[in-house]
């Protein structure tokens, strides 16, 4: 069984410090591909701490934004979002049938949040529910080979203490052809999807990227282990990662964009 945490390890202290990058980035081109209008109804699907929720509700009617973590549903509320809810994506049809929101949503957006969900067979039945007839599905998440080096070296030496590296991994990146598939499977129709490489300057360092995003790996540790794996994966990936010239860390993101309607 792959590891499940039972935590919210989620820190938007460090998402903010270590990784604004993810909504920094690909805002303007994802929010004008969503194109809101002023009486829709949209749903942000793993909305982390609301930095583009907060963007999209001042374009449209209403726009419910909802993530697993707490901890960052509390930061969006603090960014001054109005409507922000602690929902797993993976159980999206659930909260979709409690809620009675089957059908009721214009457009479902998504950014750098669909890869944490590794049921993505259950997201996507979900979304299909969200929508109306014709709704559209706005998303970009880490495509196959996406953080490739990183979670490669985590896995490698969690094997080598003893653990199960693979299970620990929380993010599945799925091949363009794949998400394609599951999406026509589901009865969208793809207007885009494409599969294409972002390398990314950190705004810190690997160490603070390790500590945001792979906390998976790193809560099974004992004290004594946790610096000793940190330091061990930052070689291991130092020689394709950083640059000496001007001594920053760039990561190799692969990203998977897709713009797809509900037939």
């Amino acid at each position: 069984m792959p590891f499940q945490s039972q935590q919210d390890s989620w820190s938007p202290t460090n998402y903010l410090r270590h990784a604004n990058f993810v909504y920094s980035i690909p805002q303007q081109d994802l929010i004008t591909l969503l194109a809101p209008k002023s009486y829709e109804r949209i749903l942000d699907l793993g909305c982390g701490d609301g930095a583009l929720t907060f963007q999209i509700q001042q374009l449209c009617k209403e726009c419910i934004g909802i993530d697993k973590s707490h901890k960052m549903i509390k930061a969006a509320q603090e960014k001054g979002c109005n409507d922000v809810r602690v929902v797993d994506g993976e159980k999206l049809s659930e909260w979709i049938e409690n809620e009675g929101f089957e059908g009721s949503f214009d457009a479902i957006f998504s950014n750098a949040a669909i890869h944490w969900m590794k049921n993505q067979k259950a997201v996507i039945e979900g979304v299909h529910k969200c929508l109306k007839p014709g709704g559209r599905f706005v998303a970009e998440m880490g495509g196959h080979g996406n953080v490739e080096v990183i979670e490669k070296s985590l896995i490698a030496t969690l094997d080598k203490l003893g653990y199960d590296g693979t299970s620990l991994s929380p993010w599945y990146f799925p091949s363009q052809e794949e998400f394609e598939n599951l999406l026509i499977a589901n009865s969208f129709k793809i207007n885009s999807i494409n599969l294409f490489p972002r390398p990314t300057h950190l705004p810190t360092n690997l160490i603070g990227w390790i500590e945001t995003f792979g906390f998976s790996f790193l809560e099974v540790l004992k004290e004594t282990e946790r610096n000793q794996v940190i330091n061990k994966v930052v070689d291991m990936c130092k020689s394709e990662t950083f640059n000496e010239k001007d001594n920053s860390w760039i990561i190799t993101y692969v990203r998977l964009r897709v713009v797809a309607k509900l037939e």
